[in-house]
């Protein structure tokens, strides 16, 4: 009697709800939800009392939305972009000709050593189930009112990838399947089902977007996106740290509008701003087919000031949900010690590469390699390591024990005033020289004369230019 007493005030509170803000969808004949519109009383007792699954959906509803957090959602979207599918399986009859019913499903498989994320998933969003297969955990819905839950957060944080085409396919053919009759007799429901399940997923040959859905980047649904397809590791034939996002190649606006969301999200200086516009600090680039493989993209940072100086600060605010963590919080080790140059004692280089065979796929139980894993001597070495270089005011690097600059770590761009004012900018030493008009070993001997870490703005005169040196990616 209680729990009845319960559930009837719910549903008397999702009732009010619906009075004064719901919007019922009206579905057109092909299935798509079109527009909403506001509904008087005769018709909310209409939809509420036509059967129970109803009402209870609408608790349901309320009760999941409403403790969602728009950051987890933004992140579940980019987790989705990068790892979920949506599949639409005909049931055939006994004949095994005659499609008796469909089942759509939402699916995402990862490793199982990420199972805990998706348990996490299951119970944050509250639908579906958690299963393991071999060595793969799989978080998929398929109850009707689930998929209406991943519906109503899909339209509200469109996916940015080609799976948001494909999402639009599925949740018209599903709307199709349950505005139907009873039966599949009306072979043009199913025809109609079919044709719009043959063109997704490996099927899909036409990748335009519709006009009103545009990509948008958001700082959690990036995080979700990396967490799927992106990477942190370090190149060990010359302790490079990098970090990677690739896909295949008709995502490349994708990765292009990724690389648009940093240069405005990463409060990047004018200078710094100027060399990222005239570099391949942040590169997008295509890469071949390996194999049987598509040819793919990848959006690609390798510049340890970036990493160290803008990168990792603007992630580490941020809590990863999947072991891609585990790896950013080495990653972030590793870009530290680069940074400060303590890699290039052999101790620290041995330790750092030792580090490397542990991230990534390494670090997988099903990991066949013999398993590494540093000595809290060695953690305390690479915590503790002594920089080697220091950063001048300029952009030049300098070896603190032998006072020399290190010219292929430096990173900096070039002011030229003009006489009446004018300000012009060069990326290079060449580019300078030339717009000053002398040989790029002149301009640089002026440039060099006392070498300095205090922040002194450094100009000398030649040919009527003031020119000066200005360091771009600097530790804030």
């Amino acid at each position: 009697m209680c729990i009845l007493f319960i559930w009837y005030i719910d549903a008397v509170l999702v009732k009010i709800q619906l009075y004064k803000v719901i919007f019922v969808n009206k579905r057109s004949t092909d299935g798509d939800f079109l527009h909403s519109a506001h509904l008087n009383t005769k018709s909310v007792n209409k939809y509420l009392n036509k059967n129970l699954s109803l009402s209870v959906w609408m608790i349901r509803y309320f009760s999941s939305t409403s403790r969602l957090n728009e950051n987890f959602l933004q992140w579940f979207v980019g987790f989705s972009d990068a790892e979920s599918n949506f599949c639409i399986n005909p049931t055939l009859k006994k004949d095994k000709v005659t499609i008796s019913s469909f089942s759509f499903m939402f699916k995402i498989a990862l490793h199982k050593d990420d199972i805990g994320v998706l348990n996490y998933l299951h119970s944050k969003l509250g639908v579906g189930n958690v299963r393991l297969y071999k060595n793969e955990c799989i978080f998929n819905v398929t109850d009707r009112q689930g998929v209406k839950l991943l519906i109503s957060i899909f339209d509200k944080y469109n996916l940015n990838t080609s799976k948001h085409l494909d999402y639009l396919d599925f949740k018209k053919a599903f709307n199709i399947y349950i505005d139907r009759e009873q039966d599949l007799s009306t072979s043009l429901v199913k025809d109609r089902i079919l044709e719009l399940k043959n063109k997704m997923n490996t099927n899909r040959v036409n990748f335009d977007r519709p006009e009103n859905s545009k990509i948008v980047i958001t700082k959690s649904w990036l995080l979700g996106f990396i967490e799927g397809d992106g990477s942190f590791f370090v190149r060990r034939d010359n302790l490079t740290p990098v970090f990677c996002i690739e896909i295949t190649q008709v995502q490349l606006e994708v990765l292009l509008k990724i690389k648009e969301f940093l240069e405005r999200s990463l409060a990047f200086d004018t200078y710094s701003m100027y060399k990222l516009k005239n570099s391949s600090t942040i590169a997008v680039t295509t890469l071949k087919a390996r194999g049987n493989s598509k040819s793919s993209v990848a959006l690609t940072i390798k510049n340890v000031r970036v990493l160290n100086n803008y990168l990792v600060p603007f992630l580490d605010d941020m809590s990863f949900l999947t072991k891609k963590g585990k790896d950013f919080q080495d990653f972030k080790i590793l870009c530290k010690v680069v940074y400060n140059g303590a890699y290039r004692k052999d101790e620290i280089k041995r330790i750092m590469l030792k580090l490397s065979y542990t991230m990534n796929n390494y670090r997988l139980s099903t990991n066949t390699t013999n398993a590494l894993s540093l000595s809290i001597d060695e953690w305390d070495k690479l915590f503790g390591a002594t920089p080697s270089i220091e950063y001048l005011y300029d952009g030049r690097v300098r070896d603190i024990l032998t006072g020399k600059g290190i010219h292929q770590q430096s990173s900096c761009v070039y002011e030229i005033r003009e006489l009446d004012g004018e300000v012009l900018m060069a990326n290079t030493l060449s580019e300078a020289a030339s717009i000053v008009g002398v040989y790029p070993d002149t301009l640089s001997k002026y440039l060099d004369v006392g070498i300095s870490c205090d922040d002194v703005e450094h100009w000398v005169l030649l040919n009527n230019y003031k020119v000066r040196r200005v360091a771009v990616f600097s530790l804030r």
